[in-house]
């Protein structure tokens, strides 16, 4: 595997970790660091969590600190945006039943939890982007997994790595203030 995958991701989560953390968050994240809030955070369904269970990873989650209530959940998409990659980021947790940190601990997902989706693209694709989003909220709407209860969907792309700290800060600020 290429040694620079998921090193803009990494940079952006260790960022936003220091921030958020300030402000009263915990920040955890994926992607290979000696920090203590790393570790793999997965959608998984069932009764028991095995590799057979997971359907997803996700690369950040901003939980309410002093809970496990996932405010915002993340996946960065480094190389593309690719509507078929950023459907099964967000099926792989919208059909799951928890979302586990390191399989030590279950973060709780409800209506306050929204989920971005980010993609890599030079290209806006709005209404594209704006379809997926409507037409998952429909399915959302009918599944019966536990992590359909989240509140929000997001996906947006990002041009380059200063445009994703841009739009991150952007999208985590208004999605924690309560205003996406």
């Amino acid at each position: 595997m290429d040694k620079s995958y998921g090193r803009v991701t990494l940079k952006a989560a260790e960022t936003l970790s220091g921030y958020y953390e300030a402000k009263g968050y915990d920040v955890f994240y994926d992607h290979d660091s000696t920090k203590v809030n790393t570790g793999k955070i997965v959608s998984w369904f069932g009764e028991r969590h095995s590799r057979e269970s997971e359907l997803s990873h996700l690369d950040i989650a901003i939980i309410e600190k002093g809970s496990d209530k996932a405010l915002v959940l993340m996946e960065i998409e480094e190389t593309n945006d690719d509507p078929k990659t950023l459907m099964g980021d967000l099926f792989g947790v919208l059909l799951g039943d928890h979302i586990s940190f390191r399989g030590e601990r279950d973060f709780q997902v409800g209506e306050y939890t929204t989920l971005i989706v980010l993609g890599k693209s030079k290209v806006l694709h709005r209404n594209r982007n704006e379809h997926l989003r409507e037409e998952s909220m429909k399915i959302k709407a009918g599944l019966h997994s536990a992590n359909a209860a989240l509140g929000k969907i997001v996906i947006e792309p990002y041009a380059d790595e200063k445009g994703l700290y841009t739009l991150l800060s952007s999208l985590l600020d208004r999605a924690l203030g309560g205003a996406l």
